[in-house]
């Protein structure tokens, strides 16, 4: 489930909540009810006064009923929900990982997206957070002898990897829900689980091994 279905499914039941703590308020209902019936009563009489006086009680009840709604707590929680979940999401719209060494490193064009380091030593090597789409961008990283190693762990959003051409690479995939695809070598749907090595990797002086485990979300690998 994206965040989006989840948005509005959280959204409907506030609103199903909102709903029913309405109907359980009979004060509410009886305001609403003998504003809407003298509404209507006043469109069936003929006398334009008697229309005009019905016409302002009736707006007197409906504005009773409309400061019953608005002190719902419900209804508070109907509209601040899509606030709050907005500046999530924003906040976690994107992030694009670079190697320290990368030039590039934090004069990003790309303005939807956030640029943080990796590999600065070789125990900062985890990208974990809860949500949101990240760039990996392995370009410029320095290579140990014995082989670099990057984990990354999310609960939903999409994973792509930059690998340069002369890396040789191997990856461990994890993903429940979503699309794999690995060069072009490999595109999976909805596979929980995918293993890949390049030829060469026993023999690299440039390699690294790549560990991704994601609930919900694309996982692309890519030449760059």
């Amino acid at each position: 489930m994206n965040k989006f279905k989840l948005f509005i499914i959280i959204e409907i039941l506030l609103l199903v909540l909102l709903g029913i703590s309405l109907v359980r308020n009979p004060f509410f209902l009886i305001v609403l009810g003998i504003g809407l019936f003298l509404g209507y009563l006043s469109s069936r009489v003929n006398s334009w006064t008697v229309q005009k006086i019905l016409q302002q009680i009736a707006i007197g009840f409906g504005v009773v009923a409309l400061i019953m709604f608005v002190a719902n707590g419900y209804t508070w929680l109907a509209l601040l929900f899509p606030v709050i979940a907005a500046i999530l999401f924003w906040k976690s719209s994107g992030t694009t990982y670079t190697s320290v060494n990368d030039p590039r490193a934090f004069k990003s064009e790309e303005t939807s997206f956030e640029r943080r380091a990796i590999f600065d030593n070789q125990s900062e090597n985890t990208v974990s957070r809860l949500s949101g789409n990240d760039v990996i961008d392995l370009g410029c990283t320095t290579f140990q002898s014995t082989g670099n190693d990057l984990t990354i762990k999310k609960a939903s959003g999409s994973t792509k990897i930059i690998v340069p051409d002369d890396v040789a690479v191997m990856l461990d995939v994890t993903a429940l829900s979503g699309v794999v695809k690995i060069f072009d070598d490999i595109t999976k749907v909805n596979t929980e689980h995918v293993r890949y090595m390049t030829d060469e990797f026993g023999t690299s002086d440039k390699r690294i091994r790549i560990t991704v485990h994601v609930g919900r979300g694309n996982v692309e690998v890519v030449k760059g």
